[in-house]
This record gives C-alpha cells, sequence and structure tokens, in this order.
C-alpha cells in the first residue's frame, strides 16, 4: 500500500508539467513538431476541413485565394507562405491561424 502511494505521489509533478506542455499555445516563432503531416511534406487544413499534402520542394498556387486554418512544415526544407499576412514556415515548424494563403514556395526568404 505504502509503495503505491509513493508511486503516486511521485507521478504527480509529471503529469503536471505533461497537463502544461500540452496546454500550451501552438506559435510560428518556435521550432514545434509537425503533428498531423507525413514526413517530407507541407500539409495545409483548410476552412472547410480538407487536407492537402505537398511534397517537399513542390510550390501550390490557389487563384482565388484559399482560407487556411493551419499549416505544417513536415519537409527539411523552409517555405514561404503568401497571404495576407505573408510569412515564412521554416521546416519542422507549423501555424494555427485562420487566413486566406495564394501561394505555397520552397524559400528561406519571403521577398513579398
Amino acid at each position: 500500500m505504502r509503495t503505491k502511494l509513493l508511486a503516486t505521489v511521485a507521478a504527480l509533478p509529471i503529469a503536471g508539467a505533461a497537463l502544461f506542455a500540452a496546454s500550451a499555445p501552438a506559435s510560428a516563432t518556435a521550432p514545434k513538431p509537425a503533428p498531423n503531416c507525413v514526413v517530407g511534406y507541407v500539409c495545409v487544413q483548410f476552412i472547410n476541413g480538407a487536407v492537402e499534402a505537398i511534397p517537399g520542394g513542390a510550390t501550390r498556387t490557389y487563384n482565388p485565394a484559399a482560407t487556411m486554418v493551419g499549416i505544417t512544415n513536415g519537409s527539411s526544407i523552409d517555405y514561404c507562405v503568401d497571404g495576407n499576412p505573408d510569412f515564412q514556415l521554416k521546416a519542422g515548424w507549423y501555424r494555427d491561424e485562420v487566413q486566406p494563403i495564394s501561394t505555397i514556395a520552397p524559400g528561406a526568404v519571403c521577398t513579398s
């Protein structure tokens, strides 16, 4: 009984740390694991719930602009996303934001 109680008490700080880590907000300013995307692809989730997996190194253009709700870069290549606003999506990063996008292209520097 005492061993079980000690094991439970010892596990509390670990459980608390896991809960805190799971509730941390998503950000495009720090590297994050690439959730819900196949390694080697850039995955875009659209407002209608559809998800598109773009092979790493490929470019996609949306005309008219499509509304994304999230994007994950599961590739090893940095990407530029033209939208409102434009942003860089480094390899392994993701961004959760509702915004229109017109082009997703490889590039370490976004020109527009």
